[in-house]
């Protein structure tokens, strides 16, 4: 296997390196103006080192998906954009605004940190992520790492989804978007922004419905969003911004005649930052910031037989905040934090015919100190950076790391980093007590050392490269164990490697038509005993096909495949296709009708037979931007 891997990376740099020469200078002219579309030295991202710098700075595996993307696919909620990446697999159960699991390069779903403008929206019971209950029209980008990244962000052991959203539209007084959707089922998205700039106050604001009877048995949705943006400049130097996002609603959670079994989730979240960004000096920026979010889920959980319908509450609150100073001089751009969070979560569980009640008060309080520094001397950048994490509930952690990146041509960088990381076990399960579940207030933090190397490349004509070779050695991995006849708790139980190969290209448009494709490969082992793991995605594909005449039309074909490594599971290729076409342009106004077709060939691909992937089914809309 390690044959293998050293195969693929060495034939992957050989391909990028493999340069034709052109000796026409106006060709050559044209050649450069062409990789600007691919490779913009001036692309800046946050999530790496929580500061913006160039991405060609960027030692880690990162993927940057932007709200032209995210309308590109029509999606309705931030698992629709998950699903298209390579290296990340998203096991969806249902239409849209159901319940997925996403995974990254192989780690468990509660591996992942998710925010939203930098609010953790990981729960405190057992760190999922209700990634079907966020919408997308508020999205500006999301940046996803992949591997841990805890010497900025802490408890991250597989990887960071950071969704940063629109900010204020500087240039108008006052502008927006009005959208509507209609598809099988009963299925609606209804949705509207605006956005603005008056005097010194910038403003962002929208709402939304998503609605379907469910495109799979007892799946159906409702839900409702509202997000305000505010930003204050009262000095050149001075910034505020106020946020404050509010979703709720209902789902079904699916049902099975073969086990018994129904479930229905109301959920509702409220979140709310404050920021603050001062200029010290041309050289210095302070920036502060306050966050807080409130989540409450009531899951019902019920027979086809007539037993007694069983409840889950979890009511959870978090007050935050976060320092941060950078400092940027000559090669030096540095920062020193610090994070602070305290989290209480309230789990109630009863029967509702019966009124037996299991219920309790938890708290994870965690403070943390942090420093970054990104150093570039000529073609070489250096970031080492370190972070120490202390906790309520599972004691402290040192987390270093160092990334270096190579310009090794124009448009081709090298790179390479080393990272220890690590994840806080959820609540639940160092706590809670469930209907056949233990806790266990011994567990530990589950722990990694992650190695990952890669090149990027846009120095073939017309063409994008990236590849990436990856491997995590993770300790202390929870495990379930029996005890007694029908109970079972968490333990932390052995070591694994998860290790593997991620490959993308894109091509430039050939008659307004451009190629994408991704691969991506991980081998999960037990490094105590050498056998594999089973239970994660092996494989997965992605293939797509978009046009655009960059004047009213464009089309999106995009094919994923994920070969889930478990016995029950089913892997098909899913077909998806979005089209659009601009029906009205005039005076910086258009209106535009969009079509969806997903699931094409109807095929099915589920990891669990009870949450089949939906038949073929089809969507039509209109887009008013004004």
């Amino acid at each position: 296997m390690k044959r293998t891997f050293l195969f693929l990376y060495v034939l992957s740099i050989a391909f990028c390196l493999t340069t034709p020469l052109y000796a026409q200078q106006d060709e050559k002219e044209e050649e450069l103006k062409v990789l600007q579309m691919f490779y913009k030295e001036n692309d800046l991202v946050e999530t790496a080192t929580r500061y913006p710098k160039p991405i060609t700075q960027v030692a880690e595996n990162i993927t940057v998906v932007t709200a032209e993307d995210i309308e590109a696919i029509n999606a309705h909620t931030l698992t629709d954009i998950l699903n298209y990446i390579p290296g990340v697999q998203v096991d969806s159960r249902g239409g849209p605004g159901s319940t997925a699991n996403v995974f990254i390069q192989g780690s468990e779903f509660r591996h992942m940190l998710v925010m939203i403008d930098g609010v953790t929206l990981n729960n405190l019971s057992d760190n999922a992520v209700d990634f079907g209950s966020i919408p997308v029209q508020e999205i500006d980008r999301v940046e996803i790492i992949k591997g841990p990244a805890s010497s900025s962000w802490g408890s991250s052991l597989g990887g960071v989804v950071n969704v940063i959203t629109k900010s204020p539209d500087e240039t108008r007084v006052f502008g927006g978007t009005a959208s509507a959707s209609i598809g099988d089922r009963n299925t609606g998205d209804y949705r509207g922004d605006a956005s603005g700039k008056t005097g010194d106050l910038g403003y962002y604001l929208s709402t939304g419905k998503l609605l379907s009877d469910g495109l799979t048995p007892g799946t159906s949705f409702d839900g409702n969003n509202v997000y305000t943006k505010l930003r204050w400049d009262p000095t050149d130097t001075t910034g505020l911004i106020f946020t404050l996002g509010y979703i709720y609603g209902t789902r079904g959670g699916g049902e099975s005649q073969v086990f018994d079994f129904s479930v229905r989730d109301d959920f509702e979240r409220l979140f709310s930052t404050l920021t603050l960004d001062h200029s010290l000096t041309d050289k210095l920026d302070l920036h502060l910031s306050a966050r807080g979010l409130v989540q409450n889920d009531d899951l019902f959980q019920s027979q086809f037989i007539g037993a007694p319908v069983r409840k889950y509450s979890g009511d959870e609150a978090t007050i935050g905040g976060s320092a941060k100073l950078v400092w940027r001089k000559d090669m030096h751009n540095l920062l020193v934090g610090a994070d602070y969070d305290n989290r209480e979560l309230d789990y109630n569980n009863r029967e509702l015919q019966s009124d037996t009640t299991s219920s309790g008060k938890q708290r994870l309080e965690k403070w943390a100190i942090f420093a970054n520094d990104t150093i570039a001397v000529g073609k070489f950048s250096f970031t080492p950076g370190i972070r120490y994490d202390q906790t309520s509930s599972n004691g402290n952690f040192f987390s270093p790391s160092f990334g270096a990146t190579y310009a090794l041509a124009e448009n081709t960088v090298l790179r390479a980093s080393v990272a220890r990381g690590f994840s806080i076990p959820p609540l639940f399960s160092t706590f809670g007590f469930g209907l056949f579940s233990l806790p266990n207030p011994g567990l530990k933090m589950e722990k990694i050392w992650s190695y990952q190397v890669g090149v990027e490349s846009a120095d073939l004509r017309y063409l994008w490269l990236k590849t990436t070779l990856f491997r995590h050695d993770v300790a202390d991995v929870i495990a379930t164990e029996t005890v007694g006849n029908d109970s079972v708790r968490a333990v932390n139980n052995g070591r694994q490697r998860k290790q593997g190969v991620e490959v993308e290209l894109k091509t430039l448009p050939l008659y307004n038509m451009a190629l994408l494709a991704g691969f991506a490969f991980v081998d999960l082992s037990d490094r105590d005993t050498g056998e594999r793991v089973t239970g994660a995605g092996r494989i997965t594909y992605d293939i797509g096909l978009q046009y655009d005449d960059q004047r009213s039309f464009s089309g999106n074909l995009r094919g994923h495949y994920v070969g889930w490594d478990i016995d029950m599971a089913h892997n098909a290729f899913i077909w998806d296709l979005y089209l659009a076409k601009k029906l009205f342009i005039m005076d910086g106004r258009t209106i535009e009708a969009f079509f969806s077709a997903r699931n094409l060939f109807n095929s099915s691909q589920f990891y669990f037979p009870e949450f089949m992937t939906p038949g073929r089914w089809f969507e039509g809309g209109v887009r008013f931007k004004f």
